[in-house]
């Protein structure tokens, strides 16, 4: 894919949910064995057969009683950290969502670095 093209839109059966308690990942996994079982690709992210498995989003679960400048939940795509926290999770899944497909709508230039 050249810079200036745009990915297609993405294919939900290529994206997984992925909730590991107070996070939860969006991950792209192309390969559908892989897919099958997303738990385990999350568990070993690092393992060479999954190099190309992507972490499109990340919500994290943050607590102001653990430390935290704010409560809520906060969505991080590549080096975008500039999600503002919601309250709950049906509104994390939803700005998830809305993160996901401008992950897959952006041109590789305009998406931010991992």
């Amino acid at each position: 894919m050249t810079e200036n093209q745009t990915r297609t839109p993405y294919d939900a059966e290529h994206i997984v949910i992925v909730e590991l308690g107070h996070t939860v990942w969006a991950l792209y996994i192309p390969n559908p064995d892989q897919a099958k079982n997303p738990r385990a690709v999350a568990d070993n992210i690092t393992a060479p057969e999954y190099a190309d498995v992507e972490v499109v989003a990340t919500a994290i679960r943050c607590y102001k009683t653990e430390g935290a400048t704010a409560s809520g939940w906060f969505i991080s795509s590549g080096s975008d950290y500039g999600s503002e926290g919601y309250p709950n999770k049906r509104a994390m899944r939803e700005a998830l969502r809305h993160t996901i497909h401008g992950y897959f709508t952006t041109t590789e230039q305009e998406r931010p670095a991992p």
